[in-house]
């Protein structure tokens, strides 16, 4: 019994610095880079601080970022997709290297975001997940937003996109360009035809240049800040 537990006590040290030297060891690499900051962002990494976040800040895998009020944040991933981070929202980057390929998985937990996801090869997927949809994209752009009651909305521009429901109707469809689909909790998903308002509003997700405007008054001269097209 004495030489079983010496050897236990021998062999549990060994097992614990095996087991966080592989931690310490465990590889994390860039997926993004944040290439445009308007207003109000800010990312972290794990139990970190906040931190402002600035043009060239590279984003690693199970970092968080989010826009403040009237704030916009484009981020460029290593396959040169794009994603437009609209205001008072929070994204999560979930990339996982394989052997072959890279996928891809951006997690919008509130908020809107654009995308413009180049074509993917056979081993790489581009994910975007909401709290009630799976999106997998390949080579196709348009917008994505959770709305306030937890449903999600997709508004898609050019191409096509798996979507896959999370609900207790868990549901499949392929979405095709021109058409919105709403995703509600229940994992209904609901398609329609772009109508003018939404197309309206695709076009205005879009804007990510901050100009201004000077307005003389009375009252003195103020400044009016506006997004414009790139």
């Amino acid at each position: 019994m004495k030489l079983y537990s010496k050897l236990l006590l021998t062999i549990v040290p060994i097992i614990i610095f095996i087991g966080s030297n592989n931690i310490a060891t465990k590889k994390t690499y860039t997926a993004a880079v944040v290439t445009k900051v308007i207003q109000e962002v800010k990312h972290k990494s794990g139990n970190e601080d906040w931190q402002t976040t600035k043009p060239l800040t590279q984003l690693k895998t199970n970092d968080l970022l989010k826009t403040g009020q009237k704030s916009v944040a484009v981020l460029k991933y290593v396959d040169g997709s794009i994603l437009r981070v609209r205001e008072n929202s929070t994204i999560v980057i979930l990339a996982d290297k394989r052997e072959k390929g890279l996928i891809k998985n951006t997690k919008i937990e509130n908020g809107k975001l654009v995308f413009d996801v180049n074509k993917q090869s056979d081993d790489d997927k581009f994910i975007i997940t909401t709290p009630t949809a799976v999106a997998t994209i390949r080579g196709t752009s348009g917008l994505i937003e959770v709305l306030d009651d937890g449903s999600t909305l997709l508004l898609l521009q050019t191409g096509s996109i798996e979507l896959e429901s999370l609900g207790l109707n868990r549901q499949t469809s392929v979405v095709e360009a021109g058409t919105s689909s709403l995703i509600n909790p229940d994992g209904n998903i609901i398609t329609n035809e772009l109508t003018e308002q939404q197309k309206q509003s695709l076009s205005n997700a879009y804007k990510t240049n901050e100009k201004t405007i000077k307005v003389q008054t009375n009252r003195g001269n103020f400044k009016i800040y506006y997004l414009d097209s790139e």
